[in-house]
């Protein structure tokens, strides 16, 4: 249940996180949310990878969801281990990896990355951590039988 309880903990950081300010132009705040329109601005060509992260943005709330069902299946034993971790893996890779691109782009005078990407990123190492705790205990429970 560690695991669960991690990758929830997780879930629920990087989706307060999603609507932190990750942007700030000006006098004006943007949540991860508000971005989209941005891209080009910062640089990124309109069909790089993270436009396209971004274009695909208002599912992250739904994908959260997808994966803390995810751990609480395999606690329950309703679901193996790789589903959950390929839901892991994709949340990961996409909403931390997005946010990871924002964190490192370069400045560019007219914005300031805000506290957003840092705590989704933050989100995003505890649904790994808690994936990887999962394993554990399918493993545990698969010698305990």
């Amino acid at each position: 249940m560690p695991g669960a309880i991690t990758v929830t903990s997780g879930t629920c950081v990087m989706l307060l996180g999603t609507f932190l300010p990750w942007l700030r132009s000006g006098a004006r705040n943007r949540s991860s949310f508000a971005i989209f329109d941005l891209v080009e601005r910062l640089g990124f060509a309109p069909g790089g990878v993270v436009a396209w992260s971004l274009r695909l943005w208002p599912l992250v709330p739904l994908v959260l969801v997808t994966v803390t069902v995810a751990a609480w299946a395999v606690v329950a034993d309703h679901l193996r281990w790789g589903v959950a971790a390929v839901a892991a893996a994709v949340t990961v890779v996409w909403v931390g990896g997005t946010a990871a691109a924002l964190f490192f782009a370069p400045d560019i005078g007219l914005f300031r990355v805000g506290a957003g990407p840092t705590l989704t990123l933050a989100g995003s190492a505890l649904v790994g951590v808690g994936a990887v705790m999962l394993r554990r205990r399918e493993s545990g429970a698969s010698a305990a039988s």
